[in-house]
């Protein structure tokens, strides 16, 4: 297999076909990333320099180099090991520069927030070179929402997590930009009605190896999530679920959500004698109603939640050359049905990762059906946030 290598202008400057493996990591809610091994020689040092892109044939993301190591072996051969992160990390890089305040659909908002902070920001600075938006594909999914100089890729995460929604930075090589595309997963499940399902089993022997995880490790199912306001006087509101046992409680602190907005209003202007000569505006700070402002709690609250939810996954090596054909009868995002008879497991779930590793013995495929343990890293940006 080859693998294109372009500058950050994406030009480019070369191609790779001899390499040790490669690990090359999809994800739906979140940027995918890679690992890259190959031998040390002038001419992969000249390649592989940090923040070029490497692009893998036949695919529609590509990734950046961030980091690389040079080594050697315990044979004393010299070799290069590349990591990065697929392009839509770029995303990573910006902050919203102002508060946000949304209601209408959240595909608009997420192409709001890649646009105004990303592709045509006030301050030419903040653009990232040759980044546009993709196609609007209509989704129909509602939002309400608020977040005051939050960064862009973790509010995307938090926005794909409860809205179902997958996105990436798609490589066009041959206009040289960067698509920022919002995308959804198949429902491949028996009852979809109108497409074939795909189906996952030990029995049609397209699984060759197998974990399953049931935890409720950090799981809460209600939230009181508390805006703006002191004592008294602050606005809370509640997402609730379970009673007794079945009942896991979780604070959030949304006081950056602001219950205030500007209006303007039209004001006349006067001559000495009090004759109305004219009129201007100006602008006033008004309390957001209610009906308007509790939404946007609830919906910092789902976001928590979306933080904290049952753990149900399954991580598989795939039969490659099983009935299931990747890309073609799944992909990632797609919801698919995972059966183990001896293990009493039926469930409709979605694919949250693909892995791909390239080898000298061939392809391997790993898939993620549902949603992981969080790593220490995800927990400390969960505090953080």
């Amino acid at each position: 297999m080859e693998l294109y290598i372009f500058n950050r202008d994406l030009e480019l400057i070369g191609i790779l076909d001899t390499f040790t493996s490669l690990r090359w990591i999809r994800r739906y809610f979140k940027s995918g990333e890679f690992e890259l091994h190959c031998a040390l020689n002038f001419n992969t040092l000249e390649l592989l320099k940090r923040d070029n892109v490497v692009y893998k044939k036949n695919d529609v993301e590509a990734g950046y180099i961030e980091t690389r190591q040079l080594k050697i072996g315990e044979d004393g051969q010299e070799y290069l090991e590349v990591k990065g992160k697929f392009l839509t990390n770029y995303l990573d890089r910006r902050i919203s520069w102002d508060r946000v305040s949304f209601s209408s659909k959240t595909e608009e908002l997420m192409r709001k927030l890649v646009l105004e902070n990303a592709i045509s920001p006030t301050n030419i600075n903040r653009k990232i070179p040759n980044l546009i938006l993709g196609d609007l594909k209509g989704f129909k999914e509602d939002i309400k929402y608020a977040n005051s100089f939050g960064n862009i890729i973790e509010q995307l995460e938090n926005i794909s997590n409860t809205n179902n929604l997958g996105y990436r930075n798609i490589l066009d090589i041959k206009n040289r930009k960067i698509l920022f595309d919002i995308y959804k997963g198949v429902d491949r499940t028996i009852n979809n009605g109108t497409i074939a399902p795909c189906i996952f089993s030990r029995d049609f022997e397209n699984i060759l190896e197998q974990e399953y995880m049931d935890s409720l490790n950090n799981y809460r199912n209600t939230t009181l999530i508390a805006g703006a306001g002191e004592g008294s006087a602050r606005k809370i509101t509640s997402i609730e679920e379970g009673v007794g046992l079945d009942r896991y409680e979780l604070y959030v602190d949304a006081r950056d959500i602001t219950d205030k907005e500007e209006k303007k209003k039209t004001v006349l202007d006067y001559d000495e004698e009090g004759n109305v000569t004219g009129e201007h505006e100006e602008t006033e700070e008004v309390e957001i109603p209610w009906e308007r402002y509790k939404p946007l709690l609830l919906q910092r609250g789902k976001e928590k939640l979306s933080e904290c939810e049952e753990i149900q996954t399954f991580d598989s090596k795939i039969n490659t050359n099983g009935n299931n054909v990747y890309e073609k009868d799944f992909d990632l995002g797609d919801i698919v049905m995972i059966v183990d008879k001896k293990w009493g497991i039926r469930i409709d779930t979605r694919i949250t990762e693909i892995e791909e590793i390239y080898e000298e013995k061939g392809l391997e495929v790993n898939v993620t059906f549902g949603n992981n343990i969080p790593t220490i890293i995800d927990k400390i940006k969960q505090k953080v946030r």
